[in-house]
């Protein structure tokens, strides 16, 4: 009874909690969609007015446009704009910020804006009139959105204001009171949204727009808020639950009703009582048979001991409450106290640590722990536990119950071992020889299974169609157009169908040694452009992005089996194709490596796809004939399994390695590296003469792609520069063609995310002309857009993956030497300016500077004199012959006095001539900083090293107006 009455208050305690953490989750979810409520109409609130504003500040903008493209704000013009507009007013200000003009509907509005005229946002556009100031304030009990910018007419400010309707639900729009208008809450309960000491929101009607004094009116003056904590109301209408929370400038409460908070546990606790009476009688009959039971357990416990002596070496009874250990029999591991038969806590503990192995010892004590014992014996008849021993053998601990107290529960224990070594290490091995015997035959068996199904499926699929439609071409064979149809995707099932047994006679001739690997000298871009060519349909069909590069690659032509590497990356290229979905990423590489072999080279080929991938598990296994992961099969794709096995077996054959990455749903990564033999055939490294030292820029999104052509470029003796982008290629192309170091060639990729190549070249074009070379690289057939691209610029196309003797064969071909021989013509013509008889002064004090500026000054025609330092320039032109030259190169960093103290005490001189003499400075020193603090210091230009005859002559043209 006594435990009757502790459960029933137990669930009734507990079901008060339940439906209090229910009511507060309810709270809480309700709290939560008030907020979002809330925030949504913040949001709308805001939203509404951002948009008014900028409104607002386009109007003003653009009357402050049309007053200066008119020069008229008479009042007459500002009242027709206003009308137009839908403003209330405008106001004119001059710098002074003094109104010189207004249209208004309310009368002067001066001093309705005086302050706002005064304020710090407004008075800071008279001094930067790129800024602007807009607010939406409440003045004189209206609500108005104000503007102002400055005017373009003249120095001030142009002011416009529009008066705006309150937000109601009359205009349409969402309103704080509408929030929550006749909204339905779980539990019928109540919410009310208070700003101060009015609810603004509710979905009970009797309290709409009444005030928190009035509403707490209803709630006999007890309505209080309690943070997190429920509160508990009492009203004329009943109890209710809830609480208040703070939702930004808002005051929210939130309540429901009692009856329905607690109806869960009401409700149960009457079930339960009901049920108690029931339980208390039932015990009662039980507990008389107990006694008889317990009778019957005492005669069966004295034939299992007798059981049992005869099987286990060792037997104990444990006294479950005092924990005292009887030894009915004992081994020679047993060492009893003195007292008698008692085995004593403490020698069992030294007992265990000396018999059982370690690894066995915590879960031997949790076994013999006295405490569970009883809990765990009630849901079996018997306990028992395997340990090794440290001496390796094999014990079984049995524990069985033994003896009960009067009230039926189990109070001693008999706790027996033996020793079953023998039969463990036979049970070990057997297990072992089964998993192993197991895992061969499902293994087999699935292979063989999977390729059955596989076959079955597979050539089925062409024979059905190959005989369907000769059944169809023999009931139309007067129709030839129809006929013809037919046999043609008879052919394509017959080829699909001839594929399928190539697999699996190429597998067989494999593992039976009849395949030779036939060496010859392969040209490398031929079975990359050949690859190319066959996937392309795939590929486009698919609507898949393929990349196709090459990194360092030396040795272009390389001996191998063609017919074999072909074989096997098609193999590959096609499953990435097969398995990669529509609108997916398919990239190839081709990677050259030194090899630690004389005369071998090492190729590594990487195919990377971003398709379905593979799980860890298939990964393993993906090389074994017949092999294919259940979710390829799910996807309806076809094959037979050996592909990938061919393609090992293959690699194997050419002395190579083939590995693989892959994870589910994010792609697959095969790579094949294989050590090949160079060809005596050598790639053309020699420079082209009309581009050695030349400048060129690739453009491709692909920064490998990038640094890879750069490579070639510099290969040939050109000096390469890269980007990503083709907005940065255009301004690139720019910022040389103003500084007059324009690349001769540019090297762009077709498809691009920011610009592609086309719109690219188009742009390039308009900033340095018709002349330079400008090469489209793509991995796409370009004949759709050829046209197109002919017209925006674009020279020549050239391939993806591109290698060195493709680059140098476009960049040597007749068309695009003659440009570039154009574009030399047009340097050498305006190095031709004649500047013969100009005299000028090199200061500079390094010997093999001076010899290289004092060469390149007289092929233009300059006689040159040289000075070693600014001391030296500064007394020559103190001296007579100052008055003889007619320009001077300064050097910046000299020993003795720089280039800007010498500049400085030239101009200095009381010679007018000798003190105006154009000085241009001739320096490493290139940044922005350095050509203005050239400037600062008197000099007249600033050339950075090192230094051409087209950048003199453009400096001599500024100087002397050329």
């Amino acid at each position: 009874m006594f435990t009757l009455i502790f459960v029933g208050i137990l669930i009734f305690s507990l079901l008060t909690a339940s439906d209090n953490k229910k009511l507060n989750r309810t709270l809480n979810e309700t709290f939560d969609f008030v907020k979002t409520r809330i925030e949504s109409y913040e949001i709308y609130d805001t939203n509404d007015q951002v948009k008014s504003l900028v409104r607002l500040m386009d109007k003003t903008t653009e009357l402050s446009r049309v007053i200066a493209q008119e020069g008229n704000f008479r009042a007459e013009m500002l009242d027709k704009y206003a009308k137009e507009q839908r403003l209330t007013g405008i106001l004119v200000l001059d710098k002074k910020l003094k109104v010189i003009e207004q249209t208004t509907r309310d009368g002067d509005a001066t001093p309705l804006w005086q302050k706002l005229i005064e304020s710090d946002y407004v008075r800071d556009i008279v001094e930067h009139p790129e800024k602007t100031y807009t607010t939406r304030l409440r003045n004189e009990g209206k609500l108005y959105d104000f503007a102002a910018v400055a005017r373009q007419d003249a120095s001030g400010i142009l002011i416009a204001y529009a008066q705006k309707e309150e937000v109601n639900e009359i205009n349409g729009d969402l309103t704080m009171a509408s929030l929550f208008s006749n909204f339905p809450f779980e539990m019928n309960g109540c919410v009310a949204i208070c700003d101060e000491d009015k609810i603004v929101s509710t979905n009970k009607q009797n309290l709409v727009s009444s005030s928190v004094e009035g509403a707490k009116s209803l709630y006999e003056n007890e309505f209080k808020s309690g943070g997190n904590v429920i509160v508990h109301l009492r009203s004329k209408n009943g109890n209710w639950y809830g609480r208040q929370e703070k939702i930004k400038d808002y005051n929210a409460y939130v309540f429901f009703p009692k009856h329905q908070v607690y109806i869960t546990r009401n409700t149960i606790c009457v079930i339960y009582a009901l049920l108690a009476l029931l339980i208390f009688l039932f015990y009662r009959v039980l507990r008389n048979r107990t006694e008889k039971r317990s009778i019957l357990q005492d005669q069966k416990r004295l034939r299992v001991i007798n059981a049992l002596g005869h099987a286990y070496s060792s037997i104990s009874l444990v006294n479950l409450k005092t924990e005292e250990i009887e030894i009915v029999k004992s081994s020679k591991d047993m060492k009893p106290d003195q007292q008698g038969d008692i085995l004593s806590k403490a020698h069992l503990e030294e007992l265990i640590q000396q018999v059982i192995a370690e690894p066995f010892q915590e879960a031997y004590w949790e076994f013999v722990d006295m405490s569970t014992v009883a809990k765990r014996l009630e849901e079996h008849e018997t306990l028992s536990f395997t340990a090794q021993t440290v001496d390796e053998r094999w014990l079984t601990i049995i524990i069985v119950p033994q003896g009960y107290d009067k009230d039926g529960k189990l109070n001693t224990v008999l706790v027996a071992n033996r020793d079953m070594t023998e039969e463990k290490e036979h049970e070990i091995e057997q297990d072992k020889n089964l998993r192993n015997a197991l895992a061969a035959a499902e293994h087999a068996n699935r292979a063989k299974t999977a390729f059955l199904n596989n076959m079955s499926h597979d050539i089925r699929t062409p024979m059905n169609a190959i005989i369907g439609f000769t059944a169809l071409a023999t009931t139309h064979i007067g129709s030839t157009e129809l006929v013809l149809d037919y046999l043609k995707k008879i052919q394509t099932s017959s080829q699909h169908l001839l594929s399928l047994i190539n697999d699996v006679l190429d597998m067989s001739r494999i593992e039976s040694g009849s395949v030779r690997i036939e060496y010859t000298t392969v040209h490398l871009p031929d079975i990359l452009h050949d690859l190319r060519t066959i996937i392309q349909g795939s590929v486009y069909s698919k609507q898949q992005d393929l990349y196709i590069d090459t990194q360092d690659v030396f040795h272009e032509d390389i001996i191998i089996d063609k017919l074999r590497l072909t074989q096997v990356l098609l193999n590959i290229i096609s499953n990435a194709v097969k398995f990669t979905p529509v609108g997916g990423m398919i990239n190839i590489r081709v990677l050259e490596k030194p090899c630690r072999r004389e005369g071998y080279t090492t190729v590594i080929f990487s195919v990377k796809d971003n398709g379905i991938g593979m799980s860890p598990e298939f990964c393993k296994q993906v090389f074994d004939p017949f092999s294919r992961e259940h979710t390829v099969t799910e996807n309806g794709i076809r094959g037979t399994g050996l592909g990938m096995a061919i393609t090992k077996n293959i690699v194997d054959m050419m002395g190579g390695t083939i590995r693989v990455e892959s994870e589910v749903g994010k792609g697959t990564e095969f790579t094949v590296i294989l050590e090949c033999e160079t060809s005596a055939v050598t790639v053309k490294r020699e420079p082209i003469p009309e581009l050695k030292g030349a400048r060129a820029l690739v453009v491709d999104d692909d920064a490998e792609t990038c640094m890879s052509v750069s490579k070639m470029l510099r290969e040939i003796e050109m000096t390469a520069d890269w980007t990503t982008s083709g907005k940065e290629a255009v301004l690139r192309a720019r910022e040389a063609y103003e500084q007059n170091q324009e690349f001769k060639v540019y090297i762009i990729d077709w498809l691009m995310p920011d610009m592609n190549g086309i719109e690219t070249v188009r742009r390039i074009r308009m900033v340095v002309g018709p002349e330079s070379p400008i090469i489209i690289l793509t991995a796409y057939d370009w004949s759709d857009v050829e046209q197109e691209a002919r017209e925006a610029g674009v020279t020549a196309f050239v391939s993806k993956p591109l290698f060195l003797s493709e680059l140098r064969e476009v960049l040597m071909s007749p068309e695009q030497r003659k440009l570039i021989q154009n574009e030399n013509q047009k340097i050498q013509a305006a190095s031709q300016r004649s500047y013969a008889g100009k005299k000028v002064l090199l200061v500079e004090d390094n010997e093999l500077n001076r010899e290289i500026a004092t060469a390149i000054m007289e092929e233009i025609g300059l006689n040159v004199d040289v000075a070693e330092d600014g001391t030296d320039a500064v007394n020559i032109m103190s001296s007579e012959r100052g008055s003889n030259y007619d320009l001077i190169f300064m050097d910046i960093q000299m020993p003795k006095m720089d280039g800007y103290t010498a500049t400085r005490e030239i101009r200095t001189l009381n010679s007018t001539k000798c003190a105006n003499i154009p000085i241009i400075a001739m320096t490493a020193n290139a940044f922005e900083e350095d050509r203005k603090k050239a400037i600062k210091a008197g000099m007249n230009g600033h050339i950075a090293k090192p230094i051409s005859s087209e950048v003199i002559l453009e400096n001599l043209d500024q100087i002397f107006g050329r």
